[in-house]
C-alpha cells in the first residue's frame, strides 16, 4: 500500500514556496479528446450487443398481373460491447494533512479526476493506434482498418486506402470517392459523406492548410479552387496518438462507428481509515469502446 506521508511532501509542510508547479487540472473533461471523434453513448448492462442486418436489396420489374419479387434479410456479424472497470485512489495521512500548507500540492480528488478522463482518451485511442493490428477485431473479426470486411449476404467491402497518401488534397479527394461508393449491408451501394479528419498531432498544421485554404495549396497551382474547403472538414488532432508516419482516419456520417459506451461515469468516493489515522480518495468509472460499422471510418494506414 503506497501512502502521501509527510515525507512524501516535506517541501509543502511550510510556507517557503512561492508557487506550486501542478499540472493543469481545471475542465480535464471539456478538455477529453476522445468525444470528438468517438460516438458517445450509455450502457444499460454489464455488456451490449449491436447486430448487423442486411438486405432485402433492390426491387425488380415486374409485369402487369405478375407476382412480385419476394426479397430476404440476412443477419450478419455480431458486436460485443463489454463494460471494464477502470479505479485509482491516492491514500493520505492525517499528518501529512494537518502540517501541508500548500492544499494545492495534493488536490487528491482533481488529480483523480485527471487521471480517470486521460485513462478514457489513452484507451479510446489505442482504436486508432490498433486499427490495422490482426490482434484487435471487430465483430466481422476483421481490425478496424480491412479490405475484408464481410457483407451478410456474402462478399467483402474495404474501409482502407490501398495505398497509403500523405496529407493532401488528393488524399481527401481518393477518399471521399471511395467512401462515397461504400456498399450498405444489403450489397448495394450507399455512399457516406467524410465529415472530421482525425490524426496524430503532429499532422495537425499540414490538416488545418487544406481545409482552409480557398485556392488549391500544392505549388504553382492556386488559380484552382480548394474542391476540399468545400466539405468542411473538422480537423481533430489526437495528442495521445504518437505516430510518425502517414496514419490517420477520415470519420464518416454512417452510424454505428468508433464508439465509446458509458456504463459508469466517473465516480469520486472519499473515507476514513481511523486507526491508522489515513483518509482514502477514489475514483472509479466502467466503459466499453469499439465499432459496429466500420463504413463510420475510412482508414489510411502507412503499413
Amino acid at each position: 500500500m503506497t501512502v502521501v506521508y509527510s515525507s512524501v511532501i516535506k517541501s509543502a509542510l511550510k510556507k517557503t514556496l512561492n508557487a506550486i508547479i501542478t499540472d493543469n487540472t481545471d475542465g480535464v473533461e471539456a478538455k477529453a479528446v476522445f468525444k470528438q471523434w468517438c460516438e458517445v453513448k450509455g450502457m444499460e448492462d454489464q455488456y451490449e450487443d449491436d447486430l448487423e442486418v442486411g438486405g432485402p436489396g433492390l426491387a425488380s420489374e415486374k409485369s402487369e398481373g405478375a407476382t412480385m419479387t419476394t426479397g430476404t434479410i440476412q443477419e450478419g456479424y455480431i458486436t460485443r460491447y463489454l463494460a471494464r472497470t477502470f479505479g485509482l485512489k491516492l491514500i493520505i495521512s492525517e499528518e501529512a494533512m494537518d502540517d501541508n500548507k500548500y492544499p494545492k500540492v495534493i488536490q487528491a480528488a482533481r488529480r483523480l479526476k485527471r487521471a480517470m478522463w486521460k485513462t478514457a482518451d489513452i484507451d479510446a485511442t489505442n482504436m486508432l493506434v490498433r486499427m490495422a493490428n490482426t490482434s484487435y477485431v471487430g465483430g466481422d473479426d476483421q481490425p478496424l482498418a480491412s479490405a475484408s470486411h464481410t457483407l451478410p449476404s456474402g462478399g467483402t467491402f474495404s474501409n482502407r486506402m490501398p495505398t497509403a497518401m500523405s496529407p493532401s488534397r488528393a488524399a481527401v479527394i481518393q477518399a471521399r470517392s471511395a467512401t462515397m461508393r461504400l456498399p450498405d449491408h444489403d450489397g448495394v451501394t450507399e455512399g457516406y459523406d467524410i465529415e472530421k479528419v482525425v490524426c496524430p498531432y503532429d499532422q495537425w498544421a499540414v490538416w488545418q492548410g487544406l481545409v482552409m485554404s480557398e485556392k488549391a495549396p500544392e505549388p504553382g497551382n492556386f488559380s484552382e479552387i480548394n474542391v476540399v474547403k468545400d466539405l468542411g472538414l473538422k480537423v481533430v488532432p489526437v495528442k495521445y496518438w504518437n505516430n510518425t508516419t502517414v496514419d490517420y482516419v477520415f470519420i464518416t456520417e454512417a452510424e454505428g462507428g468508433l464508439q465509446f459506451r458509458w456504463r459508469k461515469r466517473p465516480k469520486a468516493q472519499t473515507w476514513q481509515d481511523n486507526d491508522p489515522l489515513l483518509t482514502n480518495h477514489s475514483i472509479h468509472a466502467r466503459w466499453a469502446r469499439g465499432w459496429s460499422e466500420p463504413r463510420g471510418a475510412y482508414c489510411v494506414v502507412s503499413e
